[in-house]
């Protein structure tokens, strides 16, 4: 359990690295910061519900798990990865958004 909690500390630190070095890169260029981060946002939930499952009905989840709930099992481990990796883009899109 404590290691499953060090490696999502560490997933969340990453992508609060790879905002920073996004944010550098838009100092230094002519990319957008805000529009970087909004599409980044997108692609990762996307790319997490895809991996979920849940754009397929719920008589096809049920046969996808039943058939390997092993394989069914990771990908929901990793979509929650890919949710809490994009946790800190959505924070900054907050911010964003209110200030």
């Amino acid at each position: 359990m404590k290691r499953s909690l060090l490696a999502t500390v560490k997933i969340f630190y990453i992508s609060v690295v790879l905002i920073f070095l996004i944010y550098l890169l838009a100092i230094f260029t002519s990319l957008s910061f805000n529009k970087t981060i909004h599409y980044s946002s997108v692609g990762l939930t996307v790319l997490a519900i895809i991996l979920s499952g849940a754009f397929v009905s719920g008589d096809r989840q049920r046969c996808n798990y039943y058939s390997n709930p092993v394989n069914a099992t990771k990908s929901i481990f990793y979509s929650w990865k890919i949710l809490i990796f994009a946790l800190p883009f959505y924070l900054v899109l907050l911010v964003d958004y209110l200030s």
